[in-house]
C-alpha cells in the first residue's frame, strides 16, 4: 500500500523484497523438482506447511518496531534474533540429513525444497504481520 510504504524504512522493504524474489525462485525450482521427482501432493504440502511454521518462528529472527526518530517501521537483529539465527541456519544445515531417514533421492530433494519454501514464506508472513502491528500500534493505519 503506498500510504503504508512511506512509514517503513528502506532496508526492511529491500529485506521482504528479497525474500519475495527467493520465493519466486524457489518455486520455480519446486516445480521442476516436482516434475523430476513425482512427489506426491500430500507430502509436498506437508513439506510446505512444516517449512512455514519454522519460517514463522525464524521470523523473531528480527525484532520489528517503530523507530522514534526516524518515524519509521524498523527491523533489526536483537540477541534473541540471534539465537533464533544460529538455530535456523543450523536447521537449515542439518535439513537433508534429518529428512534421509524416512525419504530418498530426487523425493528427498523435492521435500527439501517445499520446506525452504515453505520457511521463506513463513518468513514473509510473520515479518508483514509484525509490520502490520507496529504500524497499527502507531496508528498509521487502522486494523
Amino acid at each position: 500500500d503506498l500510504n503504508t510504504i512511506e512509514h517503513i524504512d528502506k532496508k526492511l522493504i529491500r529485506r521482504v523484497r528479497m525474500l519475495v524474489i527467493i520465493l519466486v525462485i524457489m518455486t520455480g525450482v519446486l516445480i521442476y523438482e516436482v516434475y523430476i521427482s513425482r512427489i506426491h501432493v500430500l507430502l509436498l504440502l506437508l513439506g510446505i506447511a512444516l517449512g512455514t511454521a519454522v519460517g514463522f518462528f525464524a521470523g523473531r529472527m528480527f525484532s520489528i518496531e517503530w523507530h522514534v526518530e526516524k518515524r519509521k517501521v524498523i527491523g533489526r537483529l536483537d540477541r534473541l534474533g540471534i539465537v533464533v539465527l544460529v538455530l535456523y541456519i543450523g536447521f537449515s544445515i542439518a535439513l537433508h540429513w534429518i529428512f534421509e531417514y524416512w525419504l530418498t533421492g530426487a523425493i528427498l530433494s523435492a521435500f527439501t525444497f517445499s520446506f525452504v519454501e515453505g520457511a521463506m514464506l513463513g518468513r514473509i508472513l510473520s515479518m508483514r504481520l509484525n509490520i502490520r502491528r507496529v504500524l497499527v500500534e502507531e496508528g498509521k493505519i487502522q486494523e
